[in-house]
């Protein structure tokens, strides 16, 4: 990863060297290459914390996709979490239980407020507009629940609802879905839970099986990085997002929503015209995509082009007005 980047900063250096024809120049334009790589880089500010007009809380956002320090690191932080000698062996469990509990004790929650809400107001006239908008998020969340989790039978077809002749009787069919989830998430973070306990305890049966473990704990496990990549100091845990419920918490537990590369920051792999890939490969791969086509910049002397050809504009139009 650090070779890549290595490649990608050294193309983009012979760039800018072969278009710009004095030093000091280009002294002044390295700043304005090298702070957005930092400021943008989501290490120093998080995405979700930058102006919402420009930025997504599901996704990285547009600018975050063409900023190749935000590819190395996401890539770096996210291997040695998932990949290191001690969390490699836990992490399927530590995702399943991430992921029962974020679904039991803020999801299900949250649209069990919200049924409740609109089950009391259905045909309250006043609170139309917030039933109605609880009703899409409602059924927008249920749909891609049913898309997703294939072990629970919805027992209504979540795709064939229309959310304006939603009524009583949908309220209560969702209602039932949500509490057979709820069994469901409470199983699947009680059996990672045991599986997780049953190999910890395995290493604990054995004095030096003990005493590798926890060496290979202190060595591996970084809790600074954990609070990184997991998200856990962060105050709020879902948030409502154009008639979504997103996940803040634990982003490096949590699968990609997005198709062809597009993913949440620190997602622990991408999807590619179907094909799931890790991280770290998927990230070297887009800066090295990157970097080739730097190079055909350089190749073509594009820029050194585009600059010739603004600074003869600008010379004809100062002709001309001169002239005139």
């Amino acid at each position: 990863v650090l070779f890549s980047a290595w490649c990608f900063a050294n193309i983009t250096g012979l760039i800018i060297s072969d278009s710009f024809k004095t030093a000091v120049t280009i002294y002044i334009l390295i700043p304005f290459l090298v702070i957005p790589q930092l400021i943008l880089s989501g290490i120093i500010v998080k995405y979700g914390e930058l102006n919402p007009a420009i930025s997504s809380p599901g996704k990285v956002p547009i600018y975050g996709e063409v900023i190749a320090a935000r590819w190395a690191y996401e890539a770096l932080a996210v291997h040695q979490f998932t990949q290191n000698a001690y969390e490699r062996e836990f992490y399927n469990y530590n995702r399943a239980m991430s992921r029962a509990d974020f679904m039991n004790n803020f999801w299900i929650r949250n649209l069990q407020n919200k049924l409740d809400y609109n089950g009391r107001n259905l045909y309250n006239p006043d609170n139309r507009s917030r039933v109605e908008s609880n009703f899409r998020l409602i059924l927008n969340e249920l749909k891609h629940e049913g898309r997703r989790n294939s072990q629970v039978e919805p027992g209504i077809n979540f795709d064939m609802v229309n959310p304006d002749q939603i009524d009583q009787r949908f309220i209560e069919s969702a209602q039932e879905y949500l509490m057979r989830l709820q069994v469901y998430y409470v199983n699947l973070y009680n059996d990672a839970n045991k599986a997780k306990d049953n190999i910890i305890s395995g290493y604990f049966r054995n004095e030096q099986a003990r005493s590798e473990f926890l060496q290979r704990r202190d060595l591996y496990y970084n809790e600074a990085l954990s609070d990184l990549v997991r998200n856990s100091k962060e105050a709020t845990r879902i948030i409502e997002y154009n008639d979504r419920l997103i996940q803040v918490i634990d982003p490096v537990y949590r699968e990609p929503e997005g198709d062809f590369i597009r993913a949440h920051f620190y997602s622990p792999a991408k999807y590619i015209f179907g094909y799931r890939i890790g991280t770290l490969w998927m990230n070297t791969i887009v800066i090295w995509i990157m970097t080739a086509a730097l190079y055909l910049v350089l190749h073509f002397r594009v820029l050194k082009w585009l600059l010739e050809n603004a600074e003869q504009r600008i010379d004809s139009i100062r002709g001309r007005l001169d002239k005139n």
